[in-house]
């Protein structure tokens, strides 16, 4: 009781170490519940109850994405999440809207509506993964460049290597070539 009074009075010392523990303890639980809320919200559980009437993840599951040899299924974040960790809190942010368009959009969660959306839908996620340079591609295939796995094609190790030897500006990005690789891309 003593502790509390002291910590409490009104003297410059204590009031300023009682700021500090306070805004660390507020800190740290504020760090804490935001790490927690990114991860609950960065699940396949949490993307398919938006989209659980979509064929979206059926898709991934019949891709290379999700049927290869290697046993690898590739999750809803790996792609459409960024892997630095400013743009992964920028997407977060930016993809909080989606919450609201399902929430007001009639027929959002139905296979009609994404097909009928899926170009536009298609070429925004194409947008974005080329403004982060296919990060969450490159994120995976690290060293397709440097390294390429040794039942890739002649063509393809050699297309890629031409492309490496480009200046960075003048270099395609993963998606102008592997449109439609987890998800069919449209034709219309």
């Amino acid at each position: 009781m003593n502790f509390l009074r002291k910590l409490l009075k009104p003297s410059a010392k204590l009031s300023i170490l009682a700021l500090v523990v306070i805004g660390i303890v507020i800190g740290a639980v504020g760090f804490f519940a935001t790490q927690q809320t990114l991860h609950a919200t960065s699940t396949n559980a949490f993307c398919m109850s938006c989209h659980s009437g979509h064929s979206l993840e059926q898709e991934v599951l019949e891709s290379p994405h999700g049927n290869n040899n290697a046993g690898i299924v590739v999750q809803c974040q790996q792609c459409h999440l960024p892997p630095q960790p400013l743009q992964y809190l920028v997407k977060k942010v930016i993809v909080s809207k989606d919450i609201i368009g399902y929430l007001t959009i009639d027929g959002f969660e139905t296979q009609d509506w994404l097909e009928t959306n899926r170009k536009q839908q298609a070429d925004l996620a194409l947008k974005y993964l080329r403004s982060i340079d296919s990060a969450t591609c490159q994120n995976c295939h690290n060293s397709i460049y440097t390294n390429p796995p040794s039942n890739m094609k002649k063509m393809a190790v050699r297309m890629h290597a031409m492309n490496f030897k480009k200046d960075p500006e003048k270099r395609k990005t993963c998606v102008d070539c592997h449109k439609g690789v987890a998800h069919p891309y449209p034709k219309k």
